[in-house]
């Protein structure tokens, strides 16, 4: 289902201008809750065993800001790294955490195109996160 979304580097830019009204603050109180939400998940909150929450919402937040044109540069790993020392992160954990953040935009009203951009750039990491 999600594993062909394409990447649409433009949408994700008009997702920040109109669907979150170039607000930084919205970007990370919505990704903050993503990552709450995945920690409480039956799934997936084993991966969050002991992580501070916040702060791996503030570095995807960061990360996002950076891919969405908004900030200069991002410091922290690429997501490949950044998941080296982790459980092993399957293709249905993946599909999960998608899923979430699907039902979780969606909640917060945004458009269609803005949700498909969102979802098609996670997705674009799929094969540097994904084991099989």
């Amino acid at each position: 289902m999600y594993r062909d979304l394409p990447v649409d580097k433009e949408a994700l830019k008009r997702l920040y201008a109109e669907d979150l009204n170039a607000s930084e603050a919205e970007l990370r109180t919505i990704v903050l809750e993503f990552y709450q939400r995945m920690a409480q998940d039956v799934m997936l909150g084993f991966f969050f065993l002991g992580k501070d929450i916040a702060e791996t919402a503030k570095k995807q937040a960061d990360f996002l800001l950076r891919q969405m044109g908004v900030a200069p540069s991002y410091s922290g790993s690429p997501p490949g790294q950044a998941h080296l020392q982790m459980p092993p992160i399957l293709s249905g954990h993946f599909d999960r955490r998608l899923k979430i953040l699907e039902e979780l935009l969606l909640e917060k009203k945004i458009s269609q195109p803005g949700i498909q951009a969102w979802l098609g750039f996670e997705n674009a990491f799929r094969s540097v996160i994904v084991q099989s």
